[in-house]
């Protein structure tokens, strides 16, 4: 064989593996790129639609069943769309009436009955109710099917409901308190800083700073324990899933996650964080927290109770749970903190 035709057939060996060498390349970025984009879709959802939600079932039962305390069910319309948000009314006991309501809203993957037992201190306290499922919650309100918005969205349905409590029970609503748990804490602290005219006082339990950082903490918590305990198909994937995500991974699904819920629904701002509104809240607040909160850490209490102007009241319960104050500290604490924090209002 001549020394061309030896040179031509290594040129074209050496021709067929650099094919071969760049399709491999072409083949393994793509399928890197693929993983990592179904990675950061798959944490963006998990942020939005709670794998733990399939085990929640709406409560039963209503105040007058558990408490033989008289109700009327509620239906009215978003702030600014056309769900209908449904809920109770509960008038404060005619004897005790204090002309006050309290607006409650619940947390993340619950319904109204994460309140249920405050009810009964609520009325006997003589303090009216005003309490629903928020939109996208488990419970019987309408749904736009975008999961959590937190607070950015349900803060809306918070504005809604003090419309409602002024215009439709005016003469028990002579004073609003607005409180929550939660995506609940978040909502009442966006929603009173826009209606500081409506409202006349705050109470925050477990309330997060703002999605971005309370997402971050998550992310690395569920990630570094053993997530597929919520995702069963991803067992077989256990050793590949990352437990300590680069920051511009993360980075990418926060930013995902916040335009999801900005597209969700009209007039949403992602400066609407309890971080940035508690500090034009001119009404007095109290903030609850447990120390060793492990959704939202008591670290974010601390900023939120910085950034709250005066009045203001920091309580520091002792509890390792995510729940509200009547569970952690008991209803005689609640109900003590309760009565002083009325009087500033």
């Amino acid at each position: 064989m001549s020394k061309s035709k030896i040179d031509n057939n290594v040129v074209k060996s050496t021709n067929g593996w650099n094919k071969c060498i760049l399709i491999s390349s072409v083949v393994v970025g793509l399928l890197s790129v693929s993983i990592v984009a179904f990675f950061i879709y798959f944490v963006s959802n998990a942020l939005l639609y709670f794998p733990w939600w399939k085990g929640n079932k709406p409560g039963s039962g209503n105040p007058l069943e558990k408490f033989n305390i008289e109700y009327d069910d509620i239906e009215f319309l978003g702030f600014d769309t056309n769900q209908t948000i449904r809920g109770w009314w509960v008038p404060a006991l005619a004897s005790k009436d204090q002309q006050i309501t309290m607006i409650a809203v619940h947390g993340s993957g619950r319904d109204r009955y994460e309140f249920i037992e405050q009810i009964q201190v609520w009325h006997h306290e003589g303090i009216s109710t005003l309490i629903y499922d928020s939109i996208d919650g488990i419970g019987a309100s309408d749904g736009l099917g975008s999961g959590v918005g937190y607070s950015i969205r349900e803060s809306k349905d918070v504005r809604a409901a003090v419309r409602i409590a002024k215009s439709k029970y005016p003469l028990h609503s002579k004073k609003i308190i607005l409180t929550g748990m939660s995506l609940g804490g978040g909502s009442v602290i966006v929603a009173a800083s826009k209606d500081n005219h409506l409202i006349d006082g705050v109470i925050s339990e477990s309330s997060y700073l703002k999605p971005s950082v309370v997402w971050r903490h998550n992310i690395y918590r569920y990630l570094g324990e053993d997530i597929s305990k919520f995702f069963k198909f991803i067992k077989p994937f256990d050793q590949v899933i990352p437990t300590n995500p680069p920051g511009w991974l993360v980075d990418m699904i926060v930013e995902l996650t916040i335009q999801r819920i900005l597209a969700s629904s009209p007039n949403l701002s992602r400066d609407d964080t309890p971080e940035n509104c508690i500090k034009q809240i001119q009404k007095p607040i109290l903030i609850l927290h447990g120390t060793k909160d492990p959704v939202c850490p008591y670290s974010h209490a601390l900023e939120l109770f910085a950034g709250a102007q005066e009045p203001k009241e920091l309580w520091t319960i002792e509890s390792d749970h995510h729940t509200t104050a009547v569970h952690s500290a008991g209803t005689d604490r609640y109900l003590e903190k309760l009565r002083s924090f009325i009087k500033r209002i």
